[in-house]
């Protein structure tokens, strides 16, 4: 499988340490095309919120019609490696289908679909909150565990063969 395949393709099945490397590649490169978009947006708009903004929290300052396309690009690949880890571990990929569309769904929604959170009060707020987030940060470890830690289904299975070359020749990150 080529390094192409694997960040845009989604058939076949990815070892760990493919996702492992290639993710956090695609990580970095998100981050540091974030980084550049806001530092170019605040240079061009220096009376922006942005300009002025420290660089922790650079990031947050980001108008959407910069960010939802970054974001947009940079999904690709990162749905392609984690449905091909999926795959290796015999599994369908929709759920994290789902965790991706839900995610992205509630960060974009526009403001006024969250206006039935103004209505409660402050302590009423803070439990949806914590808990909205608490289910998210266990579907993340539990997305991470099953495709970063889990050994992949060992020989062939219905996604294609083994990455590792079990019952085949071995495959390496960058054929």
């Amino acid at each position: 499988m080529t390094l192409r395949d694997k960040l845009f393709g989604f058939r076949g099945r990815v070892r760990r340490q493919d996702w492992w490397l290639l993710g956090i590649l695609v990580g970095i490169a998100q981050l540091v095309t974030m980084f550049a978009a806001a530092s170019v947006h605040g240079a061009l708009n220096p009376g922006a919120a942005i300009a002025e903004a420290p660089f922790y929290d650079l990031l947050n300052r980001v108008p959407v019609w910069i960010s939802l396309p970054i974001h947009l690009v940079f999904l690709w690949p990162t749905l392609s490696l984690s449905v091909q880890r999926y795959h290796d571990r015999n599994h369908s990929a929709w759920p994290i289908f789902a965790y991706y569309a839900v995610l992205y769904g509630a960060d974009y929604l526009p403001e006024q679909a969250w206006g039935w959170l103004s209505a409660l009060d402050n302590t009423q707020q803070g439990i949806v909150l914590f808990v909205w987030g608490a289910i998210w940060i266990v579907a993340a470890i539990g997305i991470l565990i099953v495709l970063g830690f889990l050994d992949g289904t060992q020989g062939p299975n219905r996604y294609g063969p083994s990455p590792k070359g079990i019952g085949g020749p071995p495959a390496t990150v960058f054929d």
